[in-house]
């Protein structure tokens, strides 16, 4: 009997064996498989856009007009800086460190009125000197030029002199940009894979500008405010852009006062210049509330030429740029 169970229990022992030896291997491999695998480092997009402000001039809740463009992770390029701006950096806790050049569409209070804010922020947080790169359009009518406006609030009896010195000491060198629609495109910046272009666009009577920022090889334009003369430009500047910006500020015909087709490109027409330029992403922004209440309308307008992606802008969205 002694045998009997002595043999079971030595059946039973090399049972227990075999089966822990099977499911040891594969965990085994398992376990060398994770050593050979390391997560990989996360890679920022080579460019991303954030809206700081996707608002007109009307005090609605959003932002005044703004945006900062990220290149590999990192902010460098701001777009306008209607006021808001300072606040949403604030909000998205954004580094400005790196943050050198500016690009106003326009000089509308609305386009603006935070660039002393943003500039502040930037030096009180710096250790070295900084030099801006700011391009903005040349004076017309009531407007400055980019660089009387610069001069007026940072230089020597501007209205904000003391900023100058008040951190870090500051550069700003401004451009001013020519604003006939006859102008021809324009490279302003080049520095690697970095190269931005502009030309002229028309905002009724203040002088205005669209851009274009190519990063390695992607994309976005930005359309500024403009009426509908100057689409033949914008068409240009944006050919085959990866992320079109545009301001729906009205909605089409009849339901807009005719002065603000004078200011403002209707929905229809917008839609027809995106698919012109053969835009691979549309972003609507500078959005007043009797858009953002007509946003079906405003969509299947436009979607009667162009037949890409079509997002509204909200204060902080991100946008990552891709093909």
């Amino acid at each position: 009997m002694t045998k009997i169970y002595s043999r079971c229990n030595l059946v039973v022992a090399l049972f227990v064996a075999l089966a822990a030896l099977t499911l040891s291997a594969p965990n085994a491999a398992a376990q060398e498989q994770k050593k050979d695998q390391h997560p990989a480092a996360h890679t920022p997009p080579a460019m991303e856009l954030i809206v700081l402000g996707s608002g007109g001039p009307r005090a609605t809740g959003r932002g005044e007009t703004s945006y900062i463009v990220l290149l590999a992770g990192v902010p460098r390029i701001l777009v306008d800086a209607g006021s808001g701006a300072f606040v949403e950096i604030g909000k998205l806790n954004l580094d400005l460190d790196k943050m050198d050049v500016v690009l106003l569409t326009h000089l509308h209070i609305d386009h603006s009125a935070d660039l002393p804010s943003v500039f502040n922020a930037r030096s009180l947080s710096a250790d070295d000197p900084i030099t801006y790169h700011v391009f903005g359009p040349d004076a017309g009518g009531e407007f400055p030029s980019t660089t009387k406006f610069l001069h007026l609030i940072f230089d020597r009896g501007g209205i904000y002199q003391y900023q100058r010195d008040f951190g870090v000491d500051e550069t700003i060198d401004g451009k001013d940009l020519a604003t006939a629609l006859n102008t021809p495109e324009t490279e302003i910046f080049s520095e690697g894979d970095l190269h931005i272009h502009e030309i002229a666009t028309h905002h009724g009577d203040c002088p205005s500008v669209g851009y274009r920022i190519d990063h390695k090889d992607e994309s976005i334009t930005f359309s500024g405010d403009m009426d509908a003369s100057a689409l033949p430009n914008l068409e240009q500047l944006a050919k085959n852009t990866d992320l079109l910006v545009l301001h729906a500020a009205i909605l089409d015909p009849p339901d807009t006062p005719a002065i603000l087709l004078t200011l403002h490109t209707p929905p229809k027409q917008l839609g027809e210049a995106a698919r012109a330029a053969n835009a691979k992403h549309v972003l609507l922004s500078h959005i007043p509330p009797v858009v953002e209440d007509h946003q079906a309308d405003v969509l299947r307008s436009m979607r009667k030429s162009y037949s890409g992606p079509i997002e509204f802008a909200h204060d902080g969205m991100r946008v990552v740029v891709s093909k």
